[in-house]
């Protein structure tokens, strides 16, 4: 029920170049790029890769060589970029997306990082810095400790909701609110403060990242203890998926080529091997920075039938309210789907990766709606941590059932006060030979 593997890959925010239709809660990406053949070569690579991601997961994009489209107007300087993508596409997309040409995008992390933000609001998201002092370079403006300015780390991308664009467009065109300085000495920083002076700051996002770390070998000594002191011990019925077999931990290879990004490859490969498993009723696979309650998906699944087509888990979507829009489980609260459903999935021709490193989940979604599966949304599942949620939403009503991601917290800790409490009377009040039995695949 875990693709190790598939865990270890960064939610980094990088990208590549696309066009495919214009329309509502589309994508804009405005690749930059130094005006010599190898950088724009690296530019051209990357928006091919992102048309072939758009094409892949049905994402509506436009993609801008800033080169091209705006020569010779400092496109470097993000502020001249303002106006034109405001006219452009100030009323048929939500994000903005500007990259340098060394970037790399991971699509359907990026869909799901936006997930958690409201493009109809303001928003500045990045990975943020900040001086720790005065700097020449920042004009020896005076820091606060307790509250720096951040600006982006443009290495790793900057997004912008296009209705922030909107506004500092228009705020950018009367010369009276522009920067007082005609100089531009470090233009993420200056770009920061002129949004920063409409009263939003950058939002730092860990996902926004300068360095990915490959392969998820890594992640065993680190995360395999975790979920055998927590979880899996519950799970009598499980295998522990990854790239490298190590007997001592349980892991097991599938044979499918590592990948730094998506995992539909793997996770299908585990589809396929538990369709041809006699025994089980349900397949659940997780991630293994996933903390998950067994005895409680025990007693969910209870009320389902293994017979039935069903996928259980924390509904998302991507243009849902569009013609060609669709449903997706997101893949870090778990993924939950009946015997019958994975028999489906796993006949020829129904479900095939684009390519082993498409994200799984979205296309897990594309296939369910090719099948006419509908999703069945369980608030109980979490696609992030515990602190990432008010308390009155997870102590009131539906007990949680999962929670994703270790950052800046203690697993330990958060799986004894969330998903521990009543485990012992739980497993009591359902057997293991009722429908709820479930096949863990990590």
């Amino acid at each position: 029920m875990m693709d190790i593997l598939r865990a270890a890959v960064l939610i980094l925010l990088i990208t590549r170049g696309i066009h495919c239709s214009q329309r509502k809660d589309s994508f804009v990406f405005v690749i930059l790029s130094q005006e010599s053949a190898r950088h724009t070569d690296a530019a051209r690579a990357l928006s091919s890769h992102l048309t072939a991601e758009c094409k892949q997961l049905d994402v509506p994009c436009v993609v801008h060589l800033a080169w091209e489209d705006w020569p010779g107007v400092a496109a470097w300087t993000y502020f001249p970029l303002l106006e034109r993508l405001s006219n452009a596409h100030g009323t048929n997309s939500s994000w903005v997306i500007i990259l340098e040409e060394w970037v790399t995008v991971r699509l359907g992390k990026l869909v799901h990082l936006l997930h958690d933000y409201n493009p109809s609001q303001r928003a500045f998201i990045g990975r943020g810095l900040a001086d720790k002092g005065e700097s020449i370079i920042h004009h020896f403006t005076v820091v606060d400790p307790s509250h720096p300015l951040y600006y982006p780390d443009t290495r790793a991308g900057m997004v912008l909701s296009t209705v922030l664009v909107n506004r500092i467009a228009s705020r950018w065109s009367a010369a009276s609110t522009r920067p007082g300085s005609d100089f531009t000495i470090d233009a993420p920083y200056e770009f920061a403060s002129f949004v920063k002076s409409d009263g939003v700051e950058l939002t730092h996002h860990e996902s926004v990242c300068v360095q990915e770390k490959p392969g998820c070998e890594r992640y065993h000594g680190e995360r395999l203890p975790i979920i055998q002191a927590t979880w899996l011990k519950d799970a009598t019925n499980h295998a522990i998926y990854s790239d490298v077999e190590d007997a001592a931990l349980g892991t097991v290879s599938l044979g499918v080529p590592n990948t730094r990004e998506g995992h539909c490859g793997k996770t299908l490969a585990i589809i396929h091997r538990a369709a041809e498993l006699p025994s089980i009723q349900w397949l659940a696979v997780v991630d293994d920075d996933t903390l998950i309650s067994v005895p409680r998906l025990r007693r969910l699944l209870s009320c389902y039938d293994p017979q039935d087509l069903v996928a259980l888990g924390e509904k998302y979507g991507f243009a849902a309210t569009t013609p060609h829009g669709y449903d997706y489980i997101t893949g870090g609260g778990g993924m939950v789907f009946s015997k019958a459903l994975v028999e489906q999935l796993a006949a020829p021709g129904v479900c095939k990766c684009p390519s082993d490193n498409t994200p799984d989940d979205m296309f897990l979604g594309v296939c369910l709606r090719k099948l006419s599966v509908p999703i069945i949304h369980s608030s109980a599942f979490h696609q992030n941590r515990p602190n990432d949620y008010p308390e009155e939403l997870l102590q009131e009503g539906e007990l949680p059932l999962s929670f994703h991601r270790y950052w800046m917290s203690d697993p330990l800790e958060e799986f004894a006060r969330w998903l521990n409490q009543s485990s012992a009377s739980e497993r009591s009040s359902v057997s293991d030979s009722s429908p709820g039995s479930v096949h863990v695949e990590l």
